[in-house]
Protein backbone atom coordinates (compact mmCIF):
# COMPACT_ATOMS: atom_id res chain seq x y z
CA UNK A 1 0.00 0.00 0.00
CA UNK A 2 2.83 2.38 0.71
CA UNK A 3 3.97 2.14 -2.91
CA UNK A 4 0.55 2.66 -4.42
CA UNK A 5 -1.13 5.05 -1.98
CA UNK A 6 1.69 6.63 0.03
CA UNK A 7 0.16 5.29 3.25
CA UNK A 8 2.21 2.75 5.18
CA UNK A 9 0.71 -0.27 6.90
CA UNK A 10 1.16 1.23 10.39
CA UNK A 11 -0.64 4.42 9.35
CA UNK A 12 -3.47 2.43 7.81
CA UNK A 13 -3.78 0.55 11.11
CA UNK A 14 -4.25 3.95 12.78
CA UNK A 15 -6.97 4.78 10.22
CA UNK A 16 -8.80 1.54 11.05
CA UNK A 17 -8.50 2.29 14.77
CA UNK A 18 -9.99 5.77 14.31
CA UNK A 19 -12.76 4.18 12.27
CA UNK A 20 -13.48 1.45 14.83
CA UNK A 21 -13.06 3.52 18.01
CA UNK A 22 -14.49 7.00 17.47
CA UNK A 23 -13.88 9.47 20.30
CA UNK A 24 -11.14 7.27 21.78
CA UNK A 25 -7.48 7.97 22.47
CA UNK A 26 -5.66 6.27 19.61
CA UNK A 27 -2.30 6.02 21.37
CA UNK A 28 -3.84 4.20 24.33
CA UNK A 29 -5.75 1.73 22.17
CA UNK A 30 -2.70 0.87 20.06
CA UNK A 31 -0.25 1.05 22.95
CA UNK A 32 2.00 3.53 21.15
CA UNK A 33 3.60 6.83 22.04
CA UNK A 34 1.55 9.92 21.11
CA UNK A 35 4.41 11.27 18.96
CA UNK A 36 4.45 8.02 16.95
CA UNK A 37 0.70 8.24 16.40
CA UNK A 38 1.11 11.87 15.34
CA UNK A 39 3.62 10.86 12.67
CA UNK A 40 1.36 8.07 11.47
CA UNK A 41 -1.64 10.40 11.29
CA UNK A 42 0.15 12.88 9.01
CA UNK A 43 -0.22 10.90 5.75
CA UNK A 44 -3.82 10.14 6.71
CA UNK A 45 -4.53 13.88 6.97
CA UNK A 46 -2.78 14.48 3.64
CA UNK A 47 -4.89 11.84 1.89
CA UNK A 48 -8.09 13.05 3.63
CA UNK A 49 -8.57 9.64 5.24
CA UNK A 50 -8.74 11.21 8.70
CA UNK A 51 -9.85 14.70 9.70
CA UNK A 52 -9.09 16.23 13.07
CA UNK A 53 -11.20 18.72 14.95
CA UNK A 54 -9.83 20.70 17.91
CA UNK A 55 -11.73 20.55 21.19
CA UNK A 56 -10.94 22.78 24.15
CA UNK A 57 -10.86 20.77 27.35
CA UNK A 58 -11.91 22.08 30.73
CA UNK A 59 -8.34 21.91 32.08
CA UNK A 60 -7.31 24.54 29.55
CA UNK A 61 -5.70 22.50 26.79
CA UNK A 62 -6.73 21.35 23.37
CA UNK A 63 -7.46 17.77 22.39
CA UNK A 64 -8.36 16.59 18.93
CA UNK A 65 -11.31 14.54 17.82
CA UNK A 66 -10.27 12.36 14.89
CA UNK A 67 -12.88 11.29 12.36
CA UNK A 68 -12.11 8.65 9.74
CA UNK A 69 -13.47 8.75 6.22
CA UNK A 70 -16.06 5.97 5.81
CA UNK A 71 -14.59 2.63 4.77
CA UNK A 72 -16.62 2.52 1.53
CA UNK A 73 -15.07 5.82 0.39
CA UNK A 74 -11.61 4.65 1.39
CA UNK A 75 -12.07 1.41 -0.55
CA UNK A 76 -13.10 3.39 -3.63
CA UNK A 77 -10.08 5.69 -3.21
CA UNK A 78 -7.75 2.68 -2.89
CA UNK A 79 -9.17 1.16 -6.07
CA UNK A 80 -8.65 4.42 -7.96
CA UNK A 81 -5.09 4.77 -6.69
CA UNK A 82 -4.35 1.18 -7.69
CA UNK A 83 -5.70 1.79 -11.20
CA UNK A 84 -3.58 4.93 -11.58
CA UNK A 85 -0.50 3.09 -10.33
CA UNK A 86 -1.14 0.09 -12.61
CA UNK A 87 -1.57 2.35 -15.65
CA UNK A 88 1.70 4.09 -14.80
CA UNK A 89 3.59 0.81 -14.43
CA UNK A 90 2.16 -0.52 -17.70
CA UNK A 91 3.18 2.67 -19.51
CA UNK A 92 6.73 2.33 -18.17
CA UNK A 93 6.86 -1.32 -19.27
CA UNK A 94 5.65 -0.35 -22.74
CA UNK A 95 8.48 2.18 -23.04
CA UNK A 96 10.99 -0.50 -22.02
CA UNK A 97 9.74 -2.81 -24.77
CA UNK A 98 10.04 -0.01 -27.32
CA UNK A 99 13.75 0.49 -26.52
Amino acid sequence: MATVCRVHKAAFRVYLTVLDYPRSTIAEILGRDQSTIGKQLQPLYEQDLVTRYPRIVSSGGVKYLHVAQPLAETTEWLQQELEIWTDSVMAQLSRLRAD
